[in-house]
Parts: structure tokens; sequence; C-alpha cells
């Protein structure tokens, strides 16, 4: 693979509504020797008797903790903080450091990154790890030498290349997300290592405008008051856009507003507000059509999960940010879909995970990243 370039994004079974999600295929992954085995484990030690959570703890503390699947644990630091172990009772974040980082060739010199085979979208894990309040300053061994995390962020620095990505939706919303939390928008301006310009707030603005354009057929519908049609180009964004929303608000927050930035993304979180609705009676239609597939009830399970959780990480983030004032008729649908959303995760509590496994891996993958993202959602300060 070309170091320069994006993997090539991860899409899931036909059966799953949303065919764009944010974990790394499969076939290429290079960590899980063994956890097929380590995950039945898991799931075979499970007493009956046990009792569920409707945040999804039980869920992340079963499946998210085997370090042969880092993009799993990278979840579950999402879902449950900086000091989140893996079994064994190892750090997460020092064992993504330490043991999954590598260095990639950046025209002549190198950078540190995590390997686009292992994290799936280019500086996903970075952008967990500074989200879950780890500093700059947070010293580990790589290879023999003293590092930090700011080694880490000055290497997705020297590897962002905005012309390879700026038009494709699905390689940005990560790397905004770590870049405008930690570059000041007076000084949004660097170097990459190839000596191409860089100008984030740029980058910011495409990001919108793909979102704003893709939305269009819903925002349409939403202001004529009717039910979505059909899927819309936003759909076909990584997990339904709401990664690209979420890394908007971010920069927003960071001070990325542009002229009108700030009330555009407020109309792009209404539209979300909205589609907790919309997208959830498209989703069933779009079942209904499917009733004689293998366990359609755990992808019907799955997408509904996938967009209300991820939803509830933009809505949380843009109310306790200050981005957005929600009118009491947004809370109340908001609160629908939250109730929505513990009622899945207490299902999932309540039974085995090997059921999806058996059907599809790739589906029980995304269910352990999206329980991820929904508690994350819930619990975000």
């Amino acid at each position: 693979m070309n170091p320069e370039r994006e993997p090539s994004r991860s899409s899931i079974s036909t059966e799953a509504f949303f065919p764009f999600t944010c974990h790394p295929g499969f076939s290429r992954r290079r960590f899980l020797v063994g956890v097929g085995a380590l995950l039945g484990a898991s799931a075979a030690g499970r007493g009956a008797g046990d009792a569920a959570s409707d945040d999804g703890r039980k869920v992340i503390q079963e499946y998210a903790t085997v370090p042969e699947d880092p993009w799993a644990v990278a979840h579950g630091i999402r879902a449950m903080g900086r000091e989140f172990t893996v079994r064994g009772g190892r750090r997460a974040v020092d064992y993504l450091l330490e043991n999954v980082l590598t260095s990639f060739p950046a025209n002549g010199v190198s950078a540190l990154r995590f390997h686009p085979d292992v994290e799936g979208h280019r500086n996903a894990f970075l952008k967990t790890l500074l989200e879950a309040g780890v500093p700059l300053e947070h010293r580990f061994t790589h290879h023999g030498r003293p590092r930090t995390l700011g080694d880490v962020l000055e290497g997705a620095r020297a590897l962002f290349r905005p012309q390879l990505v700026i038009a494709e939706p699905n390689a940005l919303p990560w790397s905004l997300i770590a870049f405008t939390r930690t570059t000041s928008p007076l000084r949004r301006q660097w170097t990459n290592a190839w000596g191409e310009p860089v100008n984030l707030d740029l980058v910011v603005e495409s990001a919108l405008q793909l979102h704003e354009r893709a939305s269009l057929p819903l925002a349409d519908a939403m202001r004529e008051n009717r039910p979505e049609e059909a899927k819309a180009p936003v759909h076909e964004f990584t997990c339904g856009g709401t990664h690209m929303l979420y890394a908007l608000l971010t920069a927003v927050h960071a001070g990325y507003r542009g002229t009108d930035r700030l009330e555009r993304v407020r109309r792009q979180t209404a539209l979300m507000v909205w589609r907790l609705g919309a997208d959830v009676e498209l989703i069933e239609r779009f079942y209904k059509d499917r009733t004689a597939i293998r366990g359609e009830s755990w992808f019907e399970l799955d997408s509904k999960l996938k967009l209300l959780g991820h939803a509830e990480e933009c809505l949380a983030l843009a109310e306790r940010r200050g981005l957005v004032t929600f009118t009491a008729a947004q809370q109340a649908h908001r609160r629908v879909a939250v109730r929505r959303v513990r009622d899945m995760l207490d299902d999932l509590g309540r039974r085995s995970l090997e059921e999806a496994r058996a059907l599809d891996r790739e589906l029980y993958r995304q269910l352990i990243g999206d329980v991820c993202h929904a508690r994350h959602g819930l619990t975000l300060v």
C-alpha cells in the first residue's frame, strides 16, 4: 500500500443499511491472529444470570478488551476513557502507543502514525486519544525511544496531504478532529513533509460543503414535512455522515467559524435531530423488504444503533459545548431516541454477540464499535 494514500473505505455486507463504516475491513487485518478463539472463550464464560446494563458497559468490557483487535480497543477508550484497560490489566492507551504505533516514510523522513490496516481511517486513533484527554506531553517508549503523543500529532501533520483527501468525505473527519483540537485558528497553516501548504480552515470549509450537498435531499424532506423517500448521498458517508457532523461541531467549537459556518453547522445539527425519526423509519422500510435475509434483525438493530448512538454523540457535543440550544420539541425527539438507544444496549447486554459473529464478522465488529459510540454519546461531559 502506498502510505501517502488513504485506505479504501470499509464496506460491510450488502445487508447493512449504512454501506461504509469506521472499521478497516476484516480481510486486511494484521492483528487478529487468534482473536476469534479469545472472543469465543469470553462469550462462553458469560453467566446466564449476569445483570444487563443499558449504557453498554458490559458489552464493552466483554468484547472491546482483546488486545489482538486494536480497533476494538480504541473504541473501548472512546467509550470508557483514558483509564480503560485491555485484558490482563494493561492500560489501553499505552498498549496502542507502544505496540500498535508504527513509522511511515514521508518524503525521505519517517513520521509516526498508526497503520491504515489497523485504524481504518487516518488519525482515528490519534483523535480518540486526544478526546479521551491524553495530553500531548504523555510519554511512552516506542522501539526503544522515548516519545510523546505530541510526536504522533507532528507525524500526522507531516503526513496530511489535502489534495489527496479534500474531496473525499470518508477521509476527513478524524483528521479534522485531531487537528482543530490542537491547532489554533490563528495558526491554521503549516507545511507538510512534501513541502505542500496546508490551510486547515479551507479543509474545514470543504468538509462542510461536502456535508451540505450530500444532505440536500434530507433537508428538502424536512422542510416539506415528508418522510425520506430514499437514501441520500450523506448515507454513503461513513456511519451515515455522523462522523463528519461531529468533526464540524468540533471545528466550530475550536474557533474555525469563518463568516457563517456556525449557523450552517447548526442547520446540519437540526437536520440530525430530524433524522432521529426519519432515518429510523427509512431503516425499517429498508429491512421490511429484506425479511428473507438470515439474521435480518441483527442488521436492523445495528443500523439503528449506529445512527442513534453516533447522532447522540453529535447532539451531546453540540449542546454541552454551547453550540446549539435545542427547542422543547427537539429535546423531546432526542429523549425518544436516547430511550431507544438504552433499550438496544440493554438488549445486547442480555445476549451473546457470538450469534451476530456467526452471521457476519463485520456486523459483529460493527456492533462492538457502535456500542462504544453510543455509550460515549450517553456519557459525554
